[in-house]
């Protein structure tokens, strides 16, 4: 834009200073954050494969309300037992099932993972902690639509297990 001669710049202070556009920024962080649960995913993963091949049985559930439990294998989501009379009854089946102490809770795997949320210097952390939880936990073609990837990318990447 002309003005008594002098060229006035029209993409705003932000860009005139060197900041990167906001838009730019928030998709860039949401890519990273679905870029490191990918990969926390694979070592995941690759620690339950160490575990089965020693010999170990990875299993989900616990206790469900005041008295429910159940025992779930995590690969098949085999319910391998379940009931209703708390936790004395919850680990009687527990030392039945395995005597040789060969079960490994997926809570306890994720436990021995560091799992911190995804930083960027440009954003506040509260923001780039918001963010990271929107975009694991939003619905993946509205994530897709924002970042430019496609769905089952994002659903992949999003994926807890």
């Amino acid at each position: 834009m002309e003005s008594g001669g002098a060229t006035h710049r029209q993409d705003g202070p932000a860009e005139a200073i060197g900041f990167t556009p906001v838009s730019k920024l928030l998709k860039e962080h949401v890519q990273n954050v679905l870029e490191a649960n990918f990969a926390s995913l694979g070592q995941t993963r690759q620690r339950i494969e160490e575990l089965e091949a020693q010999g170990h049985r990875i299993i989900t559930g616990g206790q469900i309300g005041d008295d429910g439990w159940d025992i779930i294998d995590w690969r098949t989501s085999e319910i391998l037992a379940a009931g209703g009379g708390g936790l004395e009854e919850y680990e009687a089946a527990a030392a039945e099932l395995d005597p040789d102490g060969k079960f490994v809770h997926h809570d306890r795997i994720l436990e021995d993972e560091d799992l911190t949320y995804v930083s960027s210097p440009e954003l506040p952390d509260g923001l780039a902690n918001a963010i990271e939880d929107w975009a694991l936990a939003e619905d993946a073609e509205e994530v897709a639509e924002f970042i430019g990837w496609p769905v089952e990318k994002v659903e992949e990447y999003q994926a807890e297990q």
